[in-house]
C-alpha cells in the first residue's frame, strides 16, 4: 500500500511539473514587428534621442509582461516592412484602419482592440496654409508622402515619396514639395529638429491605432488584447505616452 501511495504521489508531482512547464513555454514563440530606420516615425517607432526606443517598443514590452508573450523587432524601411509582413518575415504591425481604403484590415489579418488615437494632417509651410485649408484642396497636387505608407485616398493625388519623415520635413522646408500628409506628433518633432515652421491645415485621417496580426498567428490575439487592457487599466500606457510628450487623452 505504501508503494502505491508513493507511486501516485510521484505521478501527480510529475504531471503538475510538466503542466506548469508547458504553460511557461506555451507562448514561447516570438512575434516579430518592425521599428523602422533612423528618421522614421518618432516618437512611435523611434525615441526622440538617436538610438532610443519609442512608444511601440515600450508598449510591446508592457504587453509582454502581462500576457506571457515574447516580442522582438527588426529595422526595415517602410516599403520593405510591408513586404515582410505580407511574406511572413514579421508577424504584425501597428496601424490605423483609417489609413486604408475601405478601412478594412484585409482578409489575411486580424486586428486588436484600440490602443490609442492617432491623427494625420495636411501639412504645409507657415504662411501657405490658405492654399490647402479646404478639404481635398490637395487633390491633383504632388503631395509629400512616405514610401511604403498607406493613404486612403492616394488615388486622388500624386505621391512624392520620401524614405523618412525627417527627409519629408526637410523637403518641405526647401520647397521641394508644397504640401504633405503627416501624423501630427512626428510632424511636430521633425519640424522642431529641422527648424521648419508648419501649418496643420486640415485633418486627413483620425483613427485608433491597432495591432494588425497575420491570420496564422491569430491564436495570440486574445493574449495581446488582454495585455492592452491591462496596460490601460494600470496606467502604464498613459505613463509611456506622457514620457514621449503625447497627451494620454488619446487613450480611449
Amino acid at each position: 500500500m505504501g508503494r502505491l501511495v508513493v507511486f501516485v504521489f510521484v505521478l501527480f508531482t510529475s504531471l503538475f511539473v510538466n503542466a506548469n512547464d508547458s504553460s511557461k513555454h506555451a507562448n514561447s514563440e516570438i512575434l516579430y514587428f518592425d521599428l523602422g530606420i533612423e528618421g522614421r516615425w518618432v516618437p512611435y517607432q523611434r525615441g526622440a534621442n538617436s538610438g532610443s526606443y519609442g512608444v511601440f517598443k515600450e508598449v510591446t514590452d508592457a504587453i509582454a509582461k502581462h500576457a506571457n508573450l515574447t516580442f522582438d523587432h527588426v529595422y526595415f524601411p517602410a516599403k520593405r516592412a510591408q513586404k515582410a509582413l505580407i511574406d511572413g518575415l514579421i508577424d504584425f504591425e501597428f496601424i490605423s484602419l483609417a489609413w486604408l481604403k475601405g478601412s478594412q484590415p484585409g482578409e489575411d489579418f486580424v486586428v486588436s482592440q484600440p490602443i490609442f488615437e492617432v491623427q494625420e494632417y495636411i501639412v504645409t509651410l507657415e504662411g501657405n496654409g490658405e492654399n490647402f485649408e479646404k478639404p481635398h484642396s490637395y487633390y491633383d497636387h504632388a503631395v509629400g508622402t512616405i514610401d511604403g505608407y498607406f493613404y486612403h485616398d492616394d488615388d486622388k493625388f500624386k505621391r512624392h515619396d520620401f524614405s523618412t519623415e525627417s527627409e519629408l520635413i526637410q523637403a518641405l522646408g526647401k520647397g521641394r514639395v508644397r504640401v504633405a500628409i503627416l501624423e501630427k506628433e512626428t510632424a511636430k518633432f521633425w519640424a522642431s529638429v529641422h527648424g521648419v515652421s508648419l501649418e496643420f491645415t486640415s485633418l486627413h485621417s483620425r483613427g485608433d491605432l491597432l495591432i494588425r496580426l497575420r491570420n496564422e498567428k491569430q491564436q495570440f490575439m486574445p493574449l495581446i488584447n488582454f495585455g492592452i487592457t491591462k496596460i490601460k487599466q494600470s496606467g502604464e500606457l498613459a505613463k509611456i505616452l506622457s514620457s514621449h510628450d503625447i497627451d494620454p487623452a488619446v487613450i480611449h
